[in-house]
């Protein structure tokens, strides 16, 4: 049974007309990114292709703490791609902030949902924990190792929308690029169920500079 309904998650934008910034968005934080295999496949879109087994699901955490906007992101999908383009097909995407809410949904067609993120750092390692007005989402502990070389270029694509109306978000971002560490310690039925629960790969960026431009129609 979900737990109880966090009273710290921001008010959910339906309805209302939160003013978002246009495309680009421009960012510097750091980030979590690996993947978890699942007991079931994942659904794939018949306008997609799996890049990877559909049954691994990859899991970023981002913390936003400069540009446009300020704010943490849990997302979860499988990678796919369609001809020569290849990303994250973000499945479910949560924020807690109303405005990058309203701009996911307007700009990217990404299905940003509130959530609120509290964080623990201890010994080295980071905690989190995501919950949304259902309850519990994730609790997460994430690892980074030493650093490689700064400054490394890394795309960061994505798709979003439906069959018919997909769109394809070619994002870009620079940083210190680490072995990383992705371990989940709490995860609810209503997600994918895992079947594991550490990351067969991991990585870390920190920190960034990311740019999200427009998304491209195809």
């Amino acid at each position: 049974m979900p737990g109880p309904v966090p009273d710290s998650v921001p008010e959910d934008p339906e309805g209302t007309r939160a003013s978002c910034p246009p495309a680009p968005w421009r960012f510097r934080g750091k980030l979590w990114a690996g993947l978890l295999p699942l007991r079931r496949p994942l659904p794939v879109p018949g306008d997609l292709r799996p890049l990877v087994s559909p049954s691994l699901l990859a899991v970023g955490l981002v913390r936003y703490r400069e540009g446009t906007l300020r704010y943490d992101e849990l997302a979860i999908g499988p990678l796919v791609r369609r001809g020569r383009r290849a990303g994250l097909l973000v499945d479910r995407i949560w924020v807690d902030d109303a405005v990058s809410v309203r701009g996911g949904r307007d700009i990217w067609g990404l299905p940003k949902e509130l959530a609120e993120f509290v964080w623990t750092d201890t010994g080295g390692r980071t905690a989190v924990r995501v919950a949304d007005r259902d309850g519990p989402l994730a609790e997460l502990v994430l690892g980074a190792g030493r650093p490689g070389l700064p400054g490394v270029p890394l795309p960061l694509p994505g798709f979003s929308g439906s069959p018919g109306r997909r769109l394809f978000v070619p994002g870009r971002l620079r940083g210190t690029l680490r072995p990383g560490t992705l371990t989940v310690t709490s995860w609810p039925e209503r997600l994918p169920a895992l079947e594991r629960t550490t990351t067969r790969l991991a990585v870390a960026v920190d920190p960034f500079r990311m740019t999200v431009p427009g998304p491209m129609r195809r």
